[in-house]
């Protein structure tokens, strides 16, 4: 080996490990970037189920009113419950 090929050698290694030595605190800043996105995802789950269980309520409700009507009229707006199916 040549005094150049040594030299390069130790200095790719001291390179190498200073981006080493950074690699733990930007994982680190990565995490914590992520927590708030994380608040969001939980936030936005939270009010598709609320959402969707007050679509469910009325639903349910419409369905009822439907079932009151003659079944036929129910099978025309599109339920098809034991009542309508009579």
């Amino acid at each position: 080996m040549t005094l150049t090929t040594v030299l390069a050698v130790i200095g790719g290694i001291v390179i190498i490990i200073g981006a080493a030595a950074r690699v733990p605190k930007a994982v680190a800043e990565l995490i914590q970037a992520c927590i708030p996105v994380v608040h969001a995802l939980n936030e936005l789950r939270g009010a598709i189920k609320r959402s969707t269980q007050k679509v469910s309520r009325e639903e349910a409700k419409n369905t009822r009113e439907l079932e009151r009507r003659a079944p036929d009229e129910a099978r025309v707006n599109g339920v098809h419950s034991p009542t309508a199916r009579q």
